[in-house]
């Protein structure tokens, strides 16, 4: 556990409480926690390892007090059974400094990814952001899914949830996470899609066109990631990943694979 303690810090290890005996009864022990606290949000990351299984569980607390608990990784749907979470669209949930602990443990989760995919081809990773709320900045996280010799789409990456952050510029953020795991050697692709094409103008080009004040329309993460990727930009070869991004057009393939299924 980190040796913040701010007011958020402790709200966030509070609401941390009462879910680890119900995660033990289910097998899921807590091997780590990681805090941050940005004075009037933050966030608590879990890391939880069953018998078969692993997976983090994320605890969010906006401004408003408001909390969102989030399962991810493998053992995401048995960790969400073990607490009885319920799947709902809104990703916020009752409030952190004035419902009682054993009421936080049934806080909603995100809403589970449409299970409808667009055929894909063997080889290809599929990029996609989702921004909850019709505001212009809101909570934000991407994912990509890549197409196994199957023909069955499988999720390679899952950004953590960013309590504001902004569509197009997560778009775009999805992308530069799946150029630099490819770069890294975490994926092998033959093709990188995404169905943004003002983000894969941003990559090819080099800058973003935003009128987005960053660093005070959005927290300071998403921030941070978005200075990481302009960083990135300048140093790679950006002729490489011009050639293997393509426009994934939905109207002619189908529904995003990466889509979270909450239009």
């Amino acid at each position: 556990m980190t040796g913040v303690t701010g007011r958020v810090a402790r709200d966030l290890r509070e609401a941390l409480g009462p879910l680890t005996k119900p995660l033990a009864d289910a097998g899921f022990l807590v091997t780590g926690v990681h805090v941050v606290d940005e004075g009037t949000w933050g966030r608590l990351d879990a890391t939880l390892e069953g018998s078969q299984t692993l997976g983090k569980l994320q605890i969010h607390l906006n401004k408003k007090g408001k909390l969102s608990i989030v399962p991810q990784g493998s053992g995401a749907p048995a960790i969400a059974r073990a607490l009885g979470l319920v799947a709902s669209a809104s990703p916020m949930s009752g409030s952190a400094r004035s419902r009682p602990d054993t009421e936080r443990a049934t806080a909603t989760v995100r809403a589970a990814p449409s299970t409808s995919r667009a055929k894909g081809n063997p080889g290809e990773l599929v990029v996609d952001c989702s921004k909850f709320g019709q505001s212009l900045i809101g909570p934000t996280e991407w994912r990509g899914m890549l197409c196994e010799a199957s023909g069955k789409w499988r999720e390679v990456f899952h950004s953590p949830m960013f309590e504001r952050g902004h569509n197009n510029l997560g778009e775009f953020l999805a992308i530069v996470d799946g150029c630099q795991r490819i770069e890294r050697g975490e994926i092998v692709c033959t093709s990188l899609w995404s169905d943004s094409k003002t983000a894969i103008s941003w990559l090819t080009k080099g800058q973003i066109k935003s009128k987005i004040d960053i660093h005070v329309s959005c927290d300071g993460a998403f921030a941070a990631a978005v200075a990481e990727a302009l960083a990135w930009i300048e140093l790679t070869d950006r002729s490489r990943w011009t050639t293997l991004l393509h426009w994934w057009q939905v109207g002619r393939r189908g529904e995003n694979p990466a889509d979270f299924g909450r239009k």
